[in-house]
């Protein structure tokens, strides 16, 4: 069971948090299908994707389905390792 969030009431919403970053939308909507079609292109399956990465699992599946963004240094460590980073990345 989830704990009450002590904080509710104060700061911004998660409403005013989705407007702030509205204007990125679109960009990040792009960076996540550029991301999920290199995993796909690079890797035979998500269990290679996630040794490769040192990622979980979930993690892994979360990036071939374009759900979920990776971290600064799996990016870097991407355009170091996959060959078809920059043109698949930078649609190339």
């Amino acid at each position: 069971m989830s704990h009450a969030n002590p904080f509710d009431g104060r700061g911004r919403g998660r409403d005013a948090a989705r407007s702030a970053h509205a204007g990125h939308s679109t960009d990040r909507a792009a960076f996540l299908r550029r991301w999920s079609l290199l995993m796909i292109a690079s890797f035979a399956s998500r269990e290679v994707c996630a040794v490769h990465f040192g990622v979980t699992f979930q993690t892994a599946c979360n990036w071939f389905d374009g759900l979920n963004a990776p971290y600064g240094h799996h990016v870097d460590h991407a355009t170091r390792t996959l060959a078809r980073y920059a043109e698949i990345m930078q649609g190339e």
